[in-house]
């Protein structure tokens, strides 16, 4: 399969706790934005900046909540369309990880920021967990394999 190279940020900070991360795919900016500012209301979060990653349906956003890895997880694990397989995959890892690198020239672009009266308590400085990383341009179509079921149900 053909990839892309890209940078990306983890979740986890020096001292061993989270901040909040999330990636959406297929879904609009208004479904992210209700979802997320449920969950904002509904755990006493600071403010949520959104971010688009590919035009008019794949959206990241980042909160500065510092958490434990356990916290993080179901705040995460309770957010409606959360993409399956970057939670499947940071709760494998043990870390969450969102791409701040281009891919297919597309870099991810601020679209709006819910507001929080709570305030921020990690700092952009202590993001120190960077990585690069290898993923499918979006052109990529896999090809499904059909296992006929013999009766095996």
């Amino acid at each position: 399969a053909p990839v892309t190279q890209t940078v990306g940020v983890n979740s986890k900070l020096p001292d061993g706790s989270h901040i909040l991360m999330w990636d959406f795919d297929d879904i609009s900016l208004e479904e992210v934005w209700m979802n997320l500012e449920d969950i904002q209301h509904q755990y006493s979060l600071p403010r949520i900046y959104i971010l688009e990653t590919k035009p008019g349906s794949n959206y990241i956003a980042y909160c500065f909540k510092r958490c434990t890895w356990r916290e993080c997880v179901a705040i995460i694990a309770s957010t409606p369309c959360v993409d399956w397989n970057f939670f499947k995959y940071g709760v494998y890892r043990g870390h969450f990880t969102l791409r701040v690198g281009p891919k297919n020239g597309r870099w991810p672009k601020l679209k709006t920021i819910l507001p929080s009266p709570i305030p921020e308590d990690v700092k952009l400085e202590e993001l120190q967990s960077w990585v690069k990383y290898e993923t499918l341009p979006d052109n990529y179509n896999s090809k499904l394999i059909q296992i006929p079921k013999h009766g095996w149900e």
